[in-house]
């Protein structure tokens, strides 16, 4: 009789780990893998493909990452200092040694100073560097030549492939860009003048994929054909605010264009003239995106929406290109005509019922509610009114599939005399337990619409993936104290990151037992004596946490928990712009 040998994982070659350890994120190979067994620890401790991403980290993880791995492990680094991770960027640096990360692939700076800057790049070794993101919080002139060196230096790096810059406009125009950068992908997050964009495009010969957040830069339409730039294959504007004329001469320079996505607002598509166009321009592009609100200073009627969407019914459109385009008549925040391609090519969409607007399309198969239009929607903003409910048919209410099925961002916005007599519209329009970021949000929570408020953040609770939760009054903050307490009581355990009103500290007591995994809270408080009050309660049950006020809130980015409340305590670290009352 022959005997097979049951496999085991000690048999297995450690590349084969190292390989799945390349598709998990790193708190979960350190924390969760390595302790599971000797093997496991030794295949970790031998792993030097490390990911480190720190935008949502806790503060104790962050510590433990700065003191535990050796930086020569790790081949991408993302550090974010925004109102959530309080001076991450200054504590990253005074914890490791910079020099020491020879090996980054991959480098992402949020909210980072202008001082920071300099200080990393001029210790950190960049040989390997093919990508690049950079958003500037805080600029100082007196280091701009310097940084203007670095930024020229790692644009003419010879591995570099992709980059981002969030910075100023002029920054961004005095960088000596060279006269061949080897970048395939540019993403650039401000707006740009006319010079700044063609000397970025007649420098970057390989350059195939631009985004640009922002607008056409200002007297591009100007270019005509004087310019052609062939290397560019696809393009991306996702604030367009120009004319059909002016957008048309700018794509005139982009002959060989496959790809385009423009979502934006007052740019009349007419199928027609974007066929004629196309067809004479632009004989390579096979992808078409588009979601554009078209604005009037005239009332927009059915008959408008008609006369649009008859322009995309021909053969070119649906049968040669099969590019589907739908429109409809959009009444809140303001009148519009809203005209784009299906699926739907942006994340985030303002949802409003169906009786009141109306839908159009060139398809004679896809119906206003088929899945495939909103399958690219994960992030949903959600006027809540009395009216909501009422005016959704019989059939949005009786469906078991949630309309937006793929969301996982919930913005909702509640009247502040909204009275439901039932939530069913909701689970009808979302499915909660996707759900990981929710907002919600009114100019003032009061006894009126209180028990909406309970009853939405009871439901999710049925969120096990919920991560972060925002209760936020813009006025009359007060009106909502009399009813912390109860809502306290059932704020969802498995958050990470809670924002919400706060006057008393037994309040975060409640908070800091019932959610164990929170490792960024905000507390809105308007009295500058309750805020020292916080302070003090942090100093006592936490260690390291640190502390940010700004604009009437209170961010802590929490440290280690104490078991024991200890007398003298540590103070908590201010950020370094900020005071200690």
């Amino acid at each position: 009789m022959s005997h097979t040998t049951n496999p085991s994982f000690e048999t297995l070659p450690v590349e084969i780990f190292h390989r799945i350890f390349d598709n998990l994120d790193a708190q979960t190979i350190v924390y969760s893998i390595r302790s599971v067994c000797r093997l496991f620890q030794r295949t970790v401790n031998t792993y030097n493909r490390y990911n480190l991403d720190f935008k949502s980290i806790s503060k104790s993880n962050f510590h433990r990452f700065c003191h535990s791995i050796n930086p020569q492990n790790v081949i991408s680094l993302r550090l974010c200092d925004d109102e959530q991770t309080s001076n991450q960027i200054g504590l990253f640096m005074s914890s490791v040694r910079l020099r020491q990360f020879s090996r980054l692939h991959s480098i992402s700076f949020l909210g980072i100073t202008e001082f920071q800057l300099n200080m990393i790049l001029k210790r950190m070794q960049l040989n390997c560097l093919t990508s690049f993101s950079l958003n500037i919080q805080q600029y100082d002139s007196r280091r701009r030549k310097t940084t203007l060196k670095f930024l020229s230096s790692i644009l003419a790096h010879p591995r570099l492939r992709k980059i981002e810059l969030n910075i100023k406009s002029d920054l961004i125009y005095n960088i000596s860009w060279p006269t061949n950068t080897k970048i395939v992908h540019l993403t650039i997050d401000s707006d740009i003048s006319f010079d700044t964009m063609l000397t970025i495009l007649s420098c970057s010969s390989q350059l195939h994929t631009l985004v640009l957040k922002q607008n056409l830069p200002r007297r591009m339409y100007k270019t005509k054909q004087t310019f052609s730039f062939p290397q560019l294959t696809a393009l991306t504007i996702e604030n367009l605010n120009d004319t059909i004329d002016q957008l048309e001469s700018f794509l005139l320079c982009l002959p060989l264009l496959i790809d385009l996505k423009l979502i934006g607002q007052n740019c009349d598509l007419d199928g027609k003239r974007c066929q004629q166009f196309i067809q004479m321009n632009l004989p390579y592009l096979n992808n078409f995106q588009f979601f554009i609100d078209i604005i009037k200073s005239n009332l927009q009627t059915r008959n408008d929406l008609e006369q649009i969407i008859e322009s995309f019914r021909n053969p070119f459109w649906t049968e040669y290109k099969k590019w589907l385009v739908a429109a409809q008549l959009k009444s809140d925040p303001s009148p519009c005509i809203q005209i784009y391609s299906i699926p739907i090519c942006k994340s985030v969409l303002r949802y409003e019922s169906n009786s009141y607007n109306s839908y159009r399309s060139n398809s004679t198969i896809l119906s206003s509610n088929d899945p495939l239009i909103i399958k690219n929607i994960n992030e949903l903003i959600l006027p809540l009114k009395s009216s909501t409910c009422r005016i959704m048919n019989e059939d949005e209410l009786a469906t078991d599939t949630p309309r937006y099925f793929n969301v996982t961002k919930l913005d909702v916005t509640i009247d502040r005399r909204t009275i439901l007599d039932s939530l069913k519209f909701l689970t009808s329009v979302i499915d909660v337990s996707k759900l990981v970021e929710v907002k919600l949000e009114s100019f003032c929570f009061n006894k009126d619409n209180k028990t909406m408020l309970f009853e939405i953040v009871s439901i999710l609770d049925q969120a096990r993936s919920l991560s972060s939760l925002v209760v936020h009054s813009s006025y009359c903050k007060y009106e909502l104290y009399p009813y912390l307490s109860r809502l306290c009581a059932i704020i969802p355990r498995q958050i990470k990151h809670l924002r919400m009103p706060a006057n008393e500290l037994n309040q975060i007591e409640v908070i800091f037992e019932r959610c164990q995994n929170l490792s960024v809270i905000q507390f809105e408080i308007t009295r500058t004596k309750f805020s020292l009050e916080v302070i003090n309660w942090f100093n006592q049950h936490t260690a390291d946490s640190a502390f940010r006020r700004h604009v009437g809130c209170d961010t802590i980015w929490i440290g280690t928990k104490k078991n024991l409340i200890k007398e003298n305590h540590k103070r908590i670290k201010l950020d370094e712009n900020q005071s200690d009352y």
